[in-house]
């Protein structure tokens, strides 16, 4: 069976969101309505960033099953960035991992918000929930996520350190790797930093060398957005995608 495509696009705040969300959802039920699950983790302790975020949702899947899953360091106290409690496996906002697990299970279509891509890409992978999102895209189950969402649907991501006193040196030493989603085996993503000349993505790069760990990286800039179809293609839409080379 082949692996359900990947939507990954680089910012929300132009067309390109709810063109590839149009298509994702034909491509899924052949224009008819879909059951879309939808994660929250980047914006997990915002209560700004879940209202706007999930406001946009019906209007990019109009008569879609929209079905949201929590999983534990979701809870709407924690604003601590990056670090969730993953404590019970019922907490308070939250799912179940059972239930949470069937919201994805029957889902065509499973989508991560933006926010913020460390805290997003460590809630899931702590919980557990990377693990059923890589197999339902495994068995069919078509992926999209925007601006911090894509990041965390790649391989990797930095878990950024908050002491940034010293050199390059002194933070690739104390900043650690955290695992994404793995959506896109062997691709690292950034998105709409186009304006600082990929710095992020270059950091991560450079980090990943550090621990071993081989990629592909790629910058989505605004105005961009790359599809994966599952056969190992990749297709662009709007603007090229910056491709970090070999010299980091």
């Amino acid at each position: 069976m082949m692996r359900g495509p990947v939507y990954l696009v680089g910012s929300g705040e132009d067309g390109l969101l709810a063109k590839l969300a149009r298509r994702a959802q034909d491509a899924a039920r052949g224009g008819r309505p879909l059951r879309v699950a939808v994660s929250y983790a980047p914006v997990a302790g915002d209560a700004g960033g879940l209202k706007f975020m999930s406001a946009r949702m019906g209007r990019l899947f109009p008569g879609a099953t929209i079905e949201r899953f929590r999983v534990a360091g979701e809870e709407q106290g924690d604003a601590r960035l990056g670090t969730p409690a993953v404590a019970s496996p019922r907490v308070a906002g939250a799912e179940s991992a059972d239930e949470a697990r069937a919201i994805v299970d029957r889902a065509e279509l499973v989508f991560v918000s933006g926010g913020d891509a460390t805290l997003g890409a460590r809630i899931l992978d702590e919980s557990g929930a990377s693990a059923w999102l890589r197999e339902a895209n495994a068995r069919g189950v078509a992926m999209m996520g925007v601006s911090a969402g894509s990041i965390a649907l790649g391989a990797w991501w930095a878990d950024w350190h908050e002491d940034e006193s010293g050199d390059e040196e002194d933070h690739l030493a104390r900043t650690g790797l955290v695992r994404g989603i793995g959506a896109v085996p062997g691709h690292v993503f950034d998105t709409h930093n186009e304006e600082d000349d990929w710095d992020e993505l270059r950091f991560v790069a450079k980090l990943c060398a550090r621990r071993g760990e081989t990629a592909r990286f790629l910058g989505i800039p605004t105005g961009g957005a790359l599809v994966f179809p599952g056969d190992g293609a990749m297709e662009t839409v709007g603007r090229a995608p910056f491709v970090l080379g070999d010299a980091h």
